[in-house]
């Protein structure tokens, strides 16, 4: 299974499961992959879709780095997007 299937089929099982957060982050996922493809008018390769995984887990890092400076409220939020993004990434 590759990530894109493996990332539809965590979409569905979290519809099912009515898991709201864990339905957010693979939408976003799904959507930045999307508009990686449309941007270079062709499917993307595994690693491609690992990078652009990669950037969404720094950036959520960096919002979560930026809360914790002086507005905590919005933290736990970004570190269970980041941890959602984790799931999705392969080991290794």
């Amino acid at each position: 299974m590759n990530l894109a299937e493996k990332i539809q089929k965590d979409l569905v099982d979290a519809m099912r499961a009515k898991d709201e957060l864990r339905l957010s982050v693979l939408r976003g996922i799904k959507a930045a992959i999307k508009h990686k493809e449309v941007e270079k008018i062709r499917t993307l390769d595994e690693a491609e879709s690992i990078q652009i995984l990669q950037t969404l887990v720094k950036q959520r890092k960096e919002s979560i780095e930026q809360f914790t400076k002086g507005q905590p409220p919005g933290t736990c939020r970004q570190r269970n997007q980041r941890a959602g993004h984790h799931r999705v990434l392969p080991s290794g």
